[in-house]
C-alpha cells in the first residue's frame, strides 16, 4: 500500500489543472490505466487496466477532449513536482541537464489530424524507411538513483503535419525552442541534443535566454581561429582568422590529448583534448572537446559554455541516450503514443500525403482540428506523467517495489534500480489492496469503486486493516 499512497499523494497535485472534481477523478483513472495496463489498444487499454465497466467507456473517452482540463496548467504542475520531489536531479556546473529529441510514431488512421508521410533515419533494420505517422519532439530532465540514470519526461508535442497559416515559417528547431521556453523551468540548465540540433540559429536563441547547448558536431563542420593581428584601415575589423575543418585537427599536432577514464564508465579509457575556437553559425567562441574512444572512434562534442569542464561535457552528452531509453519504455511499456482519436468531419488522407494545409479551411474546422491535437497532447502528457511517477517510485521506494514485485528476473543487481516494467508489475500486484483501502481519499475511492463495479469494503476488512 505504501506505493499507491505515495503515488496518490503526488497525483493530488494535478487537481489545480482541472476546473471540475469529476474531471480530476477521470485524470487519476487515466494515470492508473497507464501504470498497470497490459495491452496497447488506445483508451480501451487504459479502461481495461483500471478495471472500468463498459458503460463508462464513453465518459472516459470524452475526458481527453474535455475543456475542464487545462493542459498548460497540467504541465506546470508536473514540472513543479519534478523540481520539488526529485531531489537527485543531475547537475553539472550548477545547472540541471535537459535532454531533447524527436520521435516518429506510426499511425494508420486516415482521419487523424497531423498524420503525414515521414522518412525515418535509422541504422536499425527493424524500422521501416517510410511511414505514415506523427512527428513529435520531447524534452526530459536527467535524474539519478544509486547507479541508475533516468530521463524523466517533461513534455512532448506533435510538431509536424499541420499548417494553420501560410505565414507560419517556424522550423522544428524553432518549435523545440518555444517548447523549452514555455516550460518556464525554475532553474538554469544545459540543453543536450544530437547533431540535428547543431544549428547556429537555435544556439543564439538559447544563449540569449541563458541556456547553454551541448551537442555533437558534424564531420563537415568548419571552425576558425581568432585573428591575431588586425591591420588598421578602413572597414570593419576582421573577426575570423584561418579556417580549418574540425575533424582534420585530429591529424594535426595542435591537440594535446589526455588519457582519462570515461565518465560514468571507468573501465573504458578515452583520450580527449580541448580547444576554444570560433564557429561562424554561432558567431562566437565555443568549447570543442575532441574524443578518441576505443570502441566508437573519433568524435567532437561542443558546448556554448566556456566555463564547463571537458569531462563534464563528455558526461552530459554520454547520458543523452537516456532519452532513447525513455522513448523505448514509453512505446513498449507505457503506451504513451497509442492514442486513436479520429476526426469525423475530416477527409481521408492518402498514403504519401504531406502537411495538412488548413489556410483556407473554415474557422469551425480549424477549431475541431486544434481540439483534436489538444486531445493527443493530453494523452501524451498523461503517459509521460505516469512514466515519471513510476521512475520516482523506482528511485525513492525501490525496496518496497522489489517486495511487491512477486515475479522472477534472471538477474537482480543490488546497485541497479528496478525498471518501469518492474514497478508497473509491483503496482498491479497491490492494486486490489489499494481498492480496498478505505482510509485514503475516500471521495475518489467511492468514485473509482462505482466505476469498476466494486462494492464498498466490508467492516471486517477495514477492521483487519487497522489491526495490521
Amino acid at each position: 500500500m505504501t506505493l499507491w499512497n505515495t503515488w496518490l499523494a503526488l497525483v493530488n497535485n494535478f487537481e489545480s489543472a482541472c476546473s471540475r472534481k469529476t474531471t480530476f477523478f477521470w485524470l487519476v483513472v487515466a494515470l492508473i490505466g497507464f501504470t498497470i495496463h497490459d495491452d496497447f489498444l488506445g483508451v480501451t487499454s487504459l479502461a481495461r487496466g483500471a478495471g472500468l465497466l463498459s458503460k463508462y467507456y464513453t465518459c472516459f473517452l470524452s475526458f481527453f477532449h474535455s475543456s475542464a482540463l487545462d493542459l498548460s496548467q497540467l504541465r506546470i504542475a508536473w514540472v513543479n513536482i519534478v523540481f520539488t520531489q526529485f531531489n537527485t536531479l543531475v547537475r553539472i556546473n550548477g545547472r540541471c541537464i535537459i535532454i531533447g529529441d524527436g520521435i516518429k510514431v506510426a499511425k494508420e488512421g486516415k482521419k487523424m489530424p497531423g498524420v503525414k508521410f515521414l522518412h525515418q533515419d535509422s541504422e536499425s533494420n527493424s524500422k521501416a524507411e517510410y511511414i505514415m505517422g506523427h512527428s513529435l519532439q520531447a524534452v526530459a530532465i536527467l535524474a539519478q538513483g544509486l547507479s541508475t540514470f533516468f530521463a524523466v519526461p517533461l513534455v512532448g508535442e506533435i510538431h509536424e503535419g499541420i499548417r494553420f497559416s501560410y505565414k507560419d515559417k517556424r522550423t522544428l528547431l524553432d518549435k523545440m525552442f518555444e517548447m523549452l521556453i514555455g516550460l518556464k523551468l525554475p532553474e538554469v540548465y544545459y540543453f543536450v541534443a544530437d547533431k540535428y540540433y547543431c544549428s547556429g540559429r537555435l544556439m543564439k536563441q538559447l544563449v540569449a535566454n541563458n541556456i547553454h547547448l551541448i551537442t555533437m558536431m558534424k564531420h563537415g563542420a568548419m571552425v576558425y581561429y581568432p585573428v591575431k593581428h588586425n591591420k588598421k584601415g578602413r572597414g570593419r575589423p576582421k573577426k575570423y582568422g584561418r579556417g580549418v575543418k574540425l575533424f582534420s585537427l585530429f591529424d594535426s599536432n595542435e591537440l594535446k590529448f589526455i588519457k582519462a577514464p570515461m565518465p560514468n564508465n571507468p573501465k573504458v579509457i578515452i583520450e580527449y583534448a580541448v580547444m576554444e575556437l570560433l564557429w561562424k553559425p554561432l558567431g562566437d567562441f565555443a568549447k570543442f572537446v575532441f574524443v578518441k574512444h576505443p570502441a566508437k572512434g573519433l568524435s567532437v562534442v561542443m558546448s556554448t559554455d566556456l566555463s564547463i569542464a571537458p569531462l563534464d561535457i563528455i558526461l552530459a552528452y554520454s547520458l543523452r541516450f537516456k532519452i532513447e531509453v525513455l522513448f523505448k519504455q514509453a512505446v513498449h511499456r507505457l503506451g504513451t503514443f497509442m492514442y486513436r482519436f479520429w476526426l469525423k468531419k475530416m477527409k481521408s488522407r492518402k498514403r504519401g500525403s504531406g502537411d495538412q494545409q488548413l489556410q483556407f479551411a473554415t474557422k469551425d474546422f480549424k477549431d475541431k482540428v486544434a481540439k483534436k491535437l489538444n486531445a493527443y497532447h493530453v494523452f501524451i502528457q498523461l503517459g509521460f506523467i505516469a512514466q515519471g511517477l513510476i521512475q520516482y517510485l523506482s528511485i525513492y521506494h525501490y525496496q518496497k517495489v522489489w517486495s511487491c514485485f512477486g515475479s522472477w528476473l534472471r538477474t537482480i543487481r543490488k546497485n541497479v534500480l528496478p525498471s518501469e516494467m518492474v514497478v508497473s508489475i509491483a503496482m498491479k500486484n497491490s492494486y486490489f489492496e489499494f481498492l480496498n483501502d478505505g482510509q485514503n481519499n475516500i471521495i475518489f475511492m467511492k468514485f473509482l469503486r462505482k466505476k469498476i463495479g466494486m462494492e464498498e469494503p466490508s467492516d471486517k476488512y477495514v477492521e483487519n486493516k487497522k489491526a495490521a
